[in-house]
């Protein structure tokens, strides 16, 4: 039977590695639950945007329910990974929250660049110049799934950053 030190430094083992599992319980719930949604919202509204001849409600649908399935299997590799690699000791958890957490801030980076593209995109549009075979429905979508990508990625970072480790 395990004494109370040593199940105390059992938890204390552990304790990044829950820390870090939560976070990536998180990130790959909401990728998972903003892809359900983006592909059951754009699917549709391609089709009916199609159906109306309104060529910006289509580009809207089409780019939400393509960026959905990007979100979908992003947040099935992550799952993948997370599985086959198992409990991590402290050291081995602290470093991967560190690289999960610079990703994250990589990431955000990218999600701002989204975001103006797509504003760019838009405002190409509706000033008569195409940008990229692209209308003002996908600067739309890709400005809105930029938005959501930056807050996700940005608050699960300074979830990251609130858990301490040796090299802070």
């Amino acid at each position: 039977m395990a004494t109370l030190t040593e199940r105390g430094a059992s938890t204390m083992e552990t304790m990044s590695n829950h820390q870090l599992v939560r976070v990536e319980k998180t990130l790959t719930t909401a990728l998972v639950a903003w892809s359900v949604a983006s592909i059951s919202l754009g699917m549709p509204l391609a089709l009916i945007g199609r159906k109306m001849g309104s060529t910006s409600v289509s580009e809207f649908g089409r780019q939400n329910a393509l960026w959905g399935a990007v979100d979908a299997a992003i947040a099935g590799v992550g799952l993948m990974t997370r599985r086959k690699r198992g409990v991590l000791s402290d050291v081995q958890a602290e470093r991967e929250i560190r690289k999960l957490r610079n990703l994250l801030v990589i990431n955000a980076l990218a999600d701002v660049g989204y975001i103006a593209g797509g504003i760019a995109i838009a405002a190409r549009s509706r000033r008569g110049m195409s940008s990229l075979r692209m209308g003002a429905g996908d600067g739309a979508a890709i400005g809105i799934q930029g938005t959501f990508l930056l807050v996700l990625d940005v608050s699960q970072a300074m979830r990251l950053r609130k858990i301490p480790t040796k090299a802070h």
